[in-house]
């Protein structure tokens, strides 16, 4: 079967080119669609519940909101682990799922369970967004200098959080900094006393008058108005004018008992940027599994259209982190290897076998060979990262079509046809005689990747791509070895070829070797005593040698987070 396929595809020719562009072209699109990450996400599939009860202890928190909702959420399908905390009128439970949940289904679940919670009145718990403790992939600042901290405030929390919620593969934004306006009614005690009235009848009346209504439809002639009250309240002053009462014909209005203010919800903290101590800033948090090249073009995107078009003149959106340079900097990293591996192959090819078709048959399997690992990784919904694709060993995978390619110069070099059929054949019985051990190395090198693939946890979300992306780039390694090189070398040499001389130096060399295997089977018993020795050592020096879980990761960014000491 095998020298069939080698057959078919010498004497087929472009059947086989064509074919191989297909698989290009497939992969092509799959690089361009995978996600690139900078680093493998290790995080567990997670799920947290949040619960607000403002003004409570961490104890009623505890024992109104966080007790009853684990009670509703223990046996959770796929959950493995359960955690809680009970803060200052704020419930977290965080639900850690197995590897194998899918996330939207289980969101689904804790959803229908949290509803059948027996909670406060007007107690309704929510789920943090979809995202990663990774998935933070781009900062910005809301810069202006003409409006104060309100203004941009709102203008975050109106307009800029609502615009690029709308790029698909956005989980959240997050906005910090500056004021959150609130209008402050401050009520005189005495004069409410004096008039008879409460807080609470204050708070009705406010309610009440803070109303949109219908009335339905009036007939005007052969048409229909549209009958309604408009009650919202615009600003401080008509708050003022809200009528309270009516005492002896005068009507009692909030601004007879209080004093109403703009003012802003309390802060615990404050953002500076560089030498600013006030400003306005935000997060944009990624989906888990989605694409950040694409997630950061459609942010890109929106924020050139809210400067442009949206924002009030003078105030601008600044970037002070983007995941995009990142990613930028790990894709340069795999192309500049690419190049430089696709280089040094045909360099060193060249150096040998002084054949330029030859080292180009070599060479050009390494960018195919990954261009499958990604059709693999696509096809299995799973990411790319520098660590995965930087384990590829360009020597393994051109070592087959290495193999091959020799032996065909060899025969060449000996054999001397005369004419293209001659050649043709040649091709045929050299890929034949070394493919079957090509076929062996290969299988071999794959199966030693098996007990990665046992790996859980956090080490396989690392390793497991590791391990799947390196097995994809091998198995096409050695179907173009098989198929591909054989058809490359079937059209690229001629009977001319047959005249390339080897190199003296390898002849050199080869006499060099021929010694030195003389002498090592003399004195093979020595020769296996230094090679334990240098085990051994090699052992030692392991154990001595420190350790880390991932190299350290330089982003050229620098962000501070001070807390202040309390007084």
């Amino acid at each position: 079967m095998l020298r069939l396929l080698i057959e078919t595809c010498v004497h087929r020719r472009l059947a086989a080119l064509f074919a191989t562009l297909v698989v290009a072209a497939f992969g092509l699109h799959a690089y361009f669609d995978t996600p690139i990450e900078a680093y493998p996400d290790v995080t567990n599939i997670q799920i947290t519940v949040i619960t607000q009860l403002p003004g409570n202890a961490p104890e009623e928190i505890e024992r109104r909101i966080t007790v009853p909702l684990e009670r509703e959420l223990n046996g959770t399908p796929g959950m493995t682990l359960m955690r809680s905390e009970s803060l200052f009128g704020l419930s977290l439970i965080t639900l850690t799922f197995s590897d194998d949940t899918s996330s939207f289904p289980a969101r689904t679940v804790v959803l229908q369970r949290t509803a059948a919670a027996e909670l406060p009145q007007g107690v309704t718990p929510e789920l943090a967004p979809e995202a990663t403790p990774l998935g933070e992939v781009y900062q910005f600042r809301l810069a202006s200098d003409r409006h104060d901290l309100y203004q941009l405030r709102s203008e975050t929390q109106w307009n800029v959080v609502r615009v690029l919620r709308q790029v698909p593969g956005v989980a959240d934004i997050i906005p910090f900094g500056g004021y959150l306006k609130e209008v402050h009614i401050e009520a005189d005690a005495a004069r409410l006393f004096a008039l008879g009235l409460t807080l609470g009848d204050l708070e009705q009346a406010i309610a009440r008058s803070n109303l949109n209504v219908g009335g339905g439809f009036l007939r005007h002639g052969d048409q229909e108005l549209t009958v309604r009250g408009i009650g919202y309240l615009d600003s401080s002053e008509d708050i003022k004018r809200i009528v309270l009462k009516s005492k002896d014909g005068t009507a009692v209005t909030v601004g007879d008992i209080a004093s109403v203010l703009q003012s802003y919800t309390p802060r615990r903290g404050t953002v500076g940027v560089g030498l600013e101590k006030e400003g306005i800033e935000g997060f944009v948090w990624m989906r888990r599994g989605q694409n950040p090249s694409r997630v950061l073009d459609g942010v890109h995107g929106k924020v050139r259209e809210l400067n442009d078009t949206i924002l009030p003149k003078g105030m601008r959106i600044e970037t002070f982190y983007d995941r995009s340079d990142l990613v930028g900097l790990t894709l340069s990293t795999v192309h500049k290897n690419l190049l430089s591996g696709f280089i040094l192959v045909v360099g060193v090819v060249w150096l040998f076998l002084r054949s330029v078709v030859g080292s180009v048959a070599v060479a050009v399997v390494i960018p195919l060979s990954l261009l499958v690992a990604f059709l693999g990784l696509s096809a299995l919904g799973l990411p790319a990262n520098l660590i995965s694709m930087g384990a590829i060993d360009f020597g393994i995978l051109v070592d087959g079509a290495v193999v091959l390619v020799e032996n065909v110069i060899h025969s060449l070099r000996h054999e001397h046809p005369a004419d293209r059929r001659g050649v043709l054949r040649l091709v045929v019985q050299s890929a034949v005689d070394v493919g079957r051990p090509t076929l062996y190395a290969m299988l071999i090198i794959i199966a030693a990747l098996v007990p990665v693939f046992t790996l859980q946890s956090v080490e396989g979300r690392i390793f497991r791509p590791l391990a799947l992306t390196y097995s994809f780039a091998l198995m096409g390694a050695l179907v173009f070895a098989l198929t591909l090189v054989p058809a490359l070398c079937g059209a690229l040499f001629r009977p001319q070829h047959a005249r390339l001389e080897e190199p003296a130096w390898i002849e050199r060399l080869r006499a060099v070797f021929r010694r030195s295997l003389s002498w090592v089977l003399v004195r093979r018993l020595g020769v296996l005593a230094a090679a334990f020795a240098l085990l051994a050592m090699g052992t030692l020096t392991i154990t001595r040698l420190g350790t880390e879980f991932l190299p350290e990761l330089d982003e050229g960014d620098i962000q501070l987070f001070v807390e202040m000491p309390p007084s």
